[in-house]
């Protein structure tokens, strides 16, 4: 009588593990708990458990702009209008007398249907003079610089258009130090 080989065996062994009949007495068992919060609420951490409403009920928010054109908008100002920041500042130092400057600044303005912008709002604005190295030597009142920037965002046009009227949020920084 002759013996299985020993590699013939582990192979039969490996197939019938592998067997759909082979599994189904390991089973994974279900272990989702969709509210794990509520089996720790009375332990030694119930204090700090936070839990969130995931399902929450909101209002329909309106019609969006399409992601595309949002991208497009922010390539024209980074490519094309970013220039007009420059040229508010290239003022704001020829009126004091140095070329070493530096702004940073929030504006918000609108963008209507056919492209035209407009309504700006500067948000956080500040000027600073700084002395050749670039430090900082003192801040300078920015009224003229942010009138220049309001009056540059009036005169931009977008192409495409956004969809719907469209509130667009800008952080702009211009100078030598940036």
């Amino acid at each position: 009588m002759t013996h299985p080989k020993p590699i013939f065996v582990a192979a039969l062994l490996f197939a019938a593990a592998a067997s759909p009949a082979g599994l189904t007495g390991c089973k994974k068992r279900d272990t989702d708990n969709p509210d794990v919060a509520a089996g720790h609420r009375n332990g030694k951490y119930s204090g700090d458990i936070v839990t969130g409403n995931y399902r929450e009920e909101t209002e329909d928010q309106g019609k969006g702009i399409h992601p595309s054109t949002l991208r497009s908008i922010e390539d024209t100002i980074g490519n094309t209008y970013e220039r007009d920041f420059e040229r508010c500042l290239e003022d704001e130092m020829d009126e004091a007398g140095t070329r070493f400057m530096r702004s940073m600044f929030t504006v918000e303005f609108r963008i209507d249907t056919k492209g035209d912008a407009g309504s700006a709002k500067i948000l956080d604005i500040w000027l600073k003079k700084q002395n050749a190295k670039g430090t900082d030597i003192g801040e300078v009142p920015a009224d003229k610089l942010k009138a220049c920037v309001i009056g540059a965002i009036d005169e931009w046009v977008f192409d495409p258009a956004p969809e719907v009227d469209y509130v667009h949020t800008y952080r702009g920084q211009v100078g030598e130090a940036f």
